[in-house]
């Protein structure tokens, strides 16, 4: 039975997460459909995507020890760096942050049933609602914290205090061409820090 050696992913921005499946997880917009960064480089190769199906099996059962012992390690993991969550997903989510206090679990999703599920449970599982200028007027009636992206080059950012962040569209580690700064912008795309590790801006949000 194939296993992972292990079960956080990491890389030079995010530090650590958990990447789950596009197919059968995502319900993305049009233009996250288009800029998805998922469907290319290293997190869309089948030993890849082979990992992020064991891992959305993973999170629906009743055993995450290995992954409590690895998030352990790191002050703050990412929740669903590819892929989005499902409701089968909480309960581990939940469970993993009770046992880890001390450590951050944060990311965004495109599906309100799920931070509503996840947000206000505990001060270190934190979502955010991703949100673009193709995404239903619905969405926009959430209201708890979003972030914006991909935000395309003529895109404009509504001046609304529950967007934490915004994500300017980029592509193999560098922001597409055209694209303007916006006061919002996420540090790490544009490589003013090293990631997101160091910043906190995703996670250090004070929830309504």
């Amino acid at each position: 039975m194939y296993k992972p050696y292990r079960v956080l992913s990491e890389n030079s921005k995010c530090g650590s997460s958990l990447n789950l499946p596009i197919a059968g997880h995502c319900r993305p917009t049009k233009n996250c459909a288009a800029c998805c960064y998922a469907r290319r480089g290293h997190t869309a190769l089948p030993s890849s995507k082979r990992k992020q199906t064991w891992l959305s099996k993973y999170l629906m059962g009743n055993n995450i020890d290995r992954l409590i012992e690895e998030s352990a390690r790191w002050h703050a993991v990412r929740i669903s760096g590819t892929g989005d969550l499902s409701l089968e997903h909480t309960p581990s989510l939940i469970h993993l942050a009770k046992q880890l206090p001390g450590t951050m679990f944060w990311g965004m999703t495109r599906k309100l049933e799920i931070a509503r599920e996840i947000n206000h449970k505990l001060p270190n599982l934190k979502l955010l609602v991703s949100i673009d200028s193709s995404s239903p007027t619905s969405v926009w009636n959430y209201d708890g914290a979003l972030c914006y992206g991909p935000r395309l080059q003529d895109d404009i950012v509504p001046d609304d205090r529950r967007i934490k962040v915004v994500f300017p569209y980029h592509s193999s580690g560098r922001v597409t061409n055209g694209v303007p700064h916006h006061p919002k912008d996420c540090r790490a795309v544009w490589h003013e820090i090293s990631g997101c590790q160091v910043c906190g801006r995703c996670w250090s949000w004070k929830e309504d």
